[in-house]
């Protein structure tokens, strides 16, 4: 089982599945592409060969031509013999056959080893005669087509031949004449154009035999070597395009996963498969389940977050009705002390001591400025129960109706206020003049030890959202009590100094935040404050 490990497939890699896949393909594609390279270098070698033997078929078939329509009348006019044996007869000249035999074997010594032949059926010199199935698979064959060629590649006594058979079409009465009128023909009634026999052209082959086994293996090892390249190709390409990043992406998510498991269940979780794919699954999986694990858990805590949201939620209503509830039962009482208080110190103003009429006095102002703060607690727990009604809304406008209404805290004083570009927003109508209305209110109170106040409204853009401010010379507060700025009743200058009742800034901030926006503040003691407020959270 141990040899036959290395055979199981779910062991092996992706590179290695890859290639056992495309090897077949690549098998057969190389192999063909090899068996076209050698049919195509077959048939070229078929079409060359043939081309030699219709040259020599054509110079030969042309000096015969010429020799019995022009060189044969001429030599029976003049009284001369012809014969095959001429050699044997005084003053005799070669048939038209002899003069073809004789001038094939002169053109074969001249082309070194090809061979030139005329055949035929009905041949008056029986050594011309058909003598193997070549000549009459050729002739049946020629017989049919005459215009055409038999082509055949042969071994005879160890050698390898190129045989081709061309027609040898009767193409002078002279050839006719003489082969009807022979004693030794066959044959006495042929025509002019009739097929007569043929011409066979041998040509050795053994170099060439040779040089097509060096191409064949030259293609083979073309392709073998074409087809190693393509598998180092496939299978490089597949470990940096596939397998590499597979493993990289499993061996991240099997991180996350076992950073998420519980230490003792991810040193005890099973061994990770070798194939990249199936490693990745498996690392899939154990995400997923983690994931779910943790969903489940997500769902629980928000769950529990909603319920604290409820309780917390209803705990503020319960806060601002008592505080609603408690700021309307206090005046009462406050306004009964300040109007009693003021009855005695008008009414019995001759009788009543000096010293007494200064502590009603006091009593008057402490119970007024209760009165003050529980007013402002009253608007800081409407502002927290009032729908924010979103609408479109021009801050200029704001602004303007603002400083209209406040015309009257610049009596007297040297006021300069600037107002700059203030794009329009969706914002509460109601909610945000307030804003406008607390922060100038606070500009113009602490401008007022400053001889020539400054005051600037205007916005500026950060990332895309709008940030409006408002700026002053004023006296400005330290840095590090910025924290407290915000704060309901939290007064970062003396009453002496500054009145107020110290939840204005708070009542912006919680308009700010029911809005969706920000509001902070920058300071220096001495030199002023600005305070920022975004509709939007800031990026």
């Amino acid at each position: 089982m141990k040899l036959l490990g290395p055979l199981r497939t779910e062991l092996w890699r992706i590179s290695t599945k890859l290639l056992a896949f495309t090897l077949p393909s690549l098998v057969v594609v190389t192999l063909l592409a090899t068996w076209a390279v050698y049919e195509r270098s077959a048939t070229s070698f078929e079409q060359k060969m043939t081309a030699r033997a219709k040259s020599i078929h054509a110079q030969i078939m042309a000096d015969r031509e010429y020799y019995a329509s022009v060189v044969v009348p001429r030599i029976l006019e003049l009284g001369g013999t012809l014969a095959s044996q001429y050699h044997e007869v005084r003053g005799g000249l070669p048939l038209p056959a002899t003069f073809v035999r004789e001038a094939s074997n002169i053109i074969t010594t001249q082309h070194g080893g090809y061979t030139a032949q005329l055949i035929s059926p009905w041949a008056i010199n029986k050594n011309q005669g058909l003598k193997d199935q070549f000549h009459r698979e050729a002739f049946a064959a020629l017989a049919l087509n005459p215009d055409k060629h038999f082509f055949r590649i042969d071994t005879v006594e160890g050698r390898a031949l190129v045989r081709v058979l061309m027609s040898d079409i009767a193409s002078a009465e002279s050839c006719v004449d003489c082969h009807n009128a022979h004693p030794d023909s066959p044959k006495h009634d042929f025509k002019l154009h009739d097929l007569m026999g043929g011409l066979e052209v041998i040509i050795p082959i053994d170099q060439y035999v040779q040089e097509s086994r060096e191409d064949l293996l030259m293609t083979v090892g073309g392709g073998l070597g074409v087809f190693l390249l393509l598998v180092g190709i496939i299978a490089t390409g597949t470990r940096r395009v596939v397998a590499r990043p597979l493993s990289q992406l499993a061996s991240r998510m099997r991180s996350f996963a076992d950073t998420q498991d519980d230490p003792l269940s991810s040193s005890a979780s099973s061994k990770v498969p070798s194939d990249e794919v199936s490693a990745l699954a498996a690392t899939y999986d154990k995400m997923q389940a983690v994931i779910a694990e943790q969903r489940q858990a997500l769902q629980a805590a928000n769950q529990q977050l909603a319920d604290q949201v409820t309780d917390l939620k209803a705990a503020n209503h319960e806060l601002e009705a008592f505080s609603y509830s408690v700021s309307h039962d206090l005046r009462a009482p406050l306004r009964s002390m300040d109007g009693f208080s003021k009855i005695l110190t008008e009414e019995y103003a001759g009788v009543m001591p000096e010293e007494a009429t200064h502590y009603f006095q006091r009593v008057r102002e402490n119970a007024q400025k209760m009165d003050h703060l529980v007013s402002a607690l009253l608007e800081l727990s409407r502002v927290g129960r009032q729908a924010v009604a979103m609408q479109m809304v021009e801050p200029r406008q704001l602004v303007e109706e603002v400083l209209e209404e406040l015309d009257g805290e610049r009596n007297g004083r040297r006021v300069d206020i600037a107002v700059g570009m203030l794009p329009s927003c969706r914002a509460d109508r109601i909610l945000l003049k307030q804003v406008y209305m607390n922060l100038i209110s606070n500009a113009l109170k602490f401008t007022r030890t400053r001889e020539v106040a400054k005051i600037t409204v205007g916005c500026r853009s950060e990332n895309g959202s709008s940030t409006y401010f408002v700026q002053d010379n004023g006296v400005g507060f330290d840095m590090q009590y910025v924290g407290k700025l915000f704060g309901a009743f939290q007064r970062l200058h003396r009453v002496e100094e500054f009145d107020g009742t110290g939840v204005g800034l708070a009542t912006v901030k919680r308009i700010i935040l029911r809005h969706g926006g920000d509001v902070f503040a920058e300071s220096e003691v001495s030199k002023g404050t600005t305070i920022y407020f975004t509709l939007t959270r800031r990026r």
